[in-house]
């Protein structure tokens, strides 16, 4: 399939209730497709559900989603409603964002259990398989290593059918290949995000190419149907070469993995443009979350590439 180009941005809060509002509709004026919240339980990052129903109301075309949600923190069956009204409620523009969770001091702060990753990752699927027949049946027994139900049901029906599409963020084989399996749209990650420090390669396009070989192995013949995804931190700068030596110094890492990540866009707005140009022809990425304090200033990327 011969994807277009798309952009969401992700924001985890804003001053004010009205700020947010506010925000949310000069987004759809500059447009971009998607609205996605992160969900974090430190770092002022605001509740997902409320805030995007409340974005929903003041907006139109602004699709609403996750990046992602932890699927630790809510029951899929009250999280499947919850998707359902907000889905009915914007009037079909949801966009379903999971991921198994990865950052610690959530897990302290909210008291859950930090599991080893590959039971987060094993929990995550069979959330995913129940919350897919909840959308689309109208009741559900279901007996899983994580999750039991009986006659569970979602209401409201969404108004997308069959259902709303899923994204998952996925960096480690295990999850790479849920995400091949189950989803219709894959967040590429680097592999070590939140665990170790990136090394060049892991965020280079070659790098990027290895982890959707596994997404590709595990979706078969609908890996076509599959939306690529990746977000970008940008820094707008006249001085690249300067701005990436100083990032580096601070963050204490090599400058190379700047200079070669996909999820860096550092330089001008036309540099910028060049590298979302760039990141879709080598790796076929097409839907790019940006992110950072330039956001609205992209406004002539997103104007130029969207839809191209």
């Amino acid at each position: 399939m011969d994807r277009k180009i798309r952009f969401a941005t992700q924001s985890g809060a804003q001053p004010t209730g009205a700020d947010w509002l506010a925000r949310a509709k000069r987004l759809e004026g500059m447009g971009y497709s998607t609205l996605a919240m992160p969900d974090h339980m430190v770092g002022g990052a605001w509740s997902n559900m409320p805030a995007l129903g409340a974005a929903a109301a003041v907006t139109n075309t602004l699709r609403l989603g996750n990046l992602v949600i932890d699927n630790d923190f809510r029951n899929p069956v009250v999280l499947a409603r919850e998707f359902a009204t907000l889905d009915v409620i914007s009037n079909g523009r949801v966009e379903i964002g999971l991921g198994a969770g990865w950052f610690d001091r959530d897990y302290q702060g909210t008291g859950i259990p930090f599991d080893r990753g590959r039971i987060r990752v094993a929990r995550l699927a069979e959330a995913v398989t129940l919350m897919k027949r909840l959308f689309t049946e109208d009741e559900v027994t279901f007996e899983g290593t994580y999750y039991r139900t009986t006659k569970s049901e979602c209401r409201p029906k969404t108004m997308q059918q069959p259902r709303p599409p899923i994204l998952i963020a996925a960096g480690r084989p295990q999850i790479l290949e849920l995400a091949g399996r189950e989803a219709d749209i894959v967040a590429i990650i680097a592999p070590g995000a939140g665990v170790r420090p990136s090394a060049a390669d892991d965020v280079a396009a070659p790098g990027v190419r290895r982890q959707l070989y596994l997404v590709r192995k595990a979706a078969g013949r609908r890996f076509d149907e599959i939306e690529l995804s990746c977000f970008v931190d940008v820094t707008l700068t006249d001085d690249r070469d300067k701005t990436i030596a100083e990032l580096a110094e601070k963050a204490k890492i090599d400058p190379a993995v700047l200079r070669s990540s996909i999820y860096r866009g550092i330089g001008t707005v036309d540099q910028v443009r060049e590298h979302i140009i760039r990141v879709r022809r080598e790796t076929g990425i097409t839907y790019f979350c940006l992110r950072g304090p330039h956001v609205e200033e992209l406004a002539p990327v997103v104007t130029d590439l969207a839809g191209t």
